[in-house]
């Protein structure tokens, strides 16, 4: 049996309507432009293709920094690269954009595609939610009141998107018997640890907040209803990482859980996804408990 196949003007479509700025480039000069990354420079289709150069279109601060990271594309020593710059539009203004892009071939010769979040107005309500102390001081990630106010408006972009929503629960083990054993100090460690395993397995545009103690959360942007087990993967991955560099005088751990909800389910408030996500957090805390063999409460040390 033969699957129907979409057809290609269907592909080309999608591209051409696509919500964030897709591009092809070659020797820095751009190929192609979807209309939503010449609307975001400010140019017409033509006019950005005219550019002579898209290093052009990139802050000087960062221009050095995005050649040579064409430069490994195309020469294959690096696949898919996602990271932060500054660009700058026709009219002279700054722009904050998140770049994913991947290595490929164009008439038989190497290219760059790649797609263009416009995170500008993102940085900007930080920057607010920065001057409104929604940010917790121990870590710099943001606090309780941040994450609520971030991940309500997130979610609330879901739903006029119909997109699949993952949140993810995770706290620090052990806490409290680290504080007892080694001192607050190192519990602070833990604490500024945890947070820089999260930074570093998740995106800068995705959502990471501390919500109190040992309470940490992740709501990851644009993420597949199927990517929780590669989530949670590279999480154990750079917490086995971190405690190999740092060698403290504890073991590093996180219990995890995840909330995930397709677009049948986007009509749940965000309490409920905590609530969700605690819930299975909570199971791998007793899962762990009844494999360790120790007789303790379903409650008792989940929130050290």
């Amino acid at each position: 049996m033969t699957e129907d196949l979409i057809p290609l003007d269907t592909f080309q479509l999608l591209v051409e309507e696509a919500l964030v700025g897709m591009y092809l480039i070659q020797d820095e000069r751009m190929v192609y432009a979807n209309r939503k990354l010449a609307q975001l420079f400010g140019y017409t289709r033509d006019e950005i293709r005219e550019v002579p150069s898209i290093i052009d279109l990139i802050d000087p601060v960062d221009r050095d920094r995005v050649r040579e990271a064409i430069r490994q594309r195309l020469a294959g020593e690096i696949g898919i690269v996602e990271y932060t710059v500054q660009g700058v539009r026709k009219n002279g203004t700054t722009i904050v954009m998140d770049v994913r892009s991947v290595r490929g071939m164009h008439r038989g010769r190497p290219a760059v595609l790649g797609t263009v979040l416009d995170m500008t107005a993102r940085k900007q309500l930080e920057e607010t939610l920065q001057a409104l102390a929604l940010v917790d001081e121990l870590t710099g990630m943001y606090n309780r009141r941040g994450f609520m106010t971030l991940a309500e408006r997130q979610l609330k972009i879901a739903r006029r998107r119909r997109t699949p929503v993952i949140l993810l629960a995770a706290d620090v083990d052990n806490l409290k018997t680290i504080n007892d054993t080694h001192g607050h100090a190192a519990g602070d460690q833990a604490l500024v640890g945890a947070a820089d395993v999260l930074r570093h397995t998740y995106r800068e545009a995705d959502i990471i907040a501390r919500l109190g103690g040992d309470e940490f959360t992740v709501f990851p942007l644009d993420a597949q209803a199927n990517s929780g087990p590669l989530l949670l993967e590279r999480l154990r991955t750079n917490l086995a990482e971190w405690n190999e560099r740092k060698r403290p005088p504890f073991e590093l751990s996180m219990s995890t859980g995840i909330a995930i909800v397709d677009e049948e389910g986007l009509g749940k408030e965000l309490h409920t996804l905590l609530a969700e996500a605690d819930s299975q957090l909570y199971l791998q805390k007793r899962e762990r408990r009844r494999r360790d063999g120790l007789n303790l409460p379903f409650w008792a040390g989940d929130r050290e």
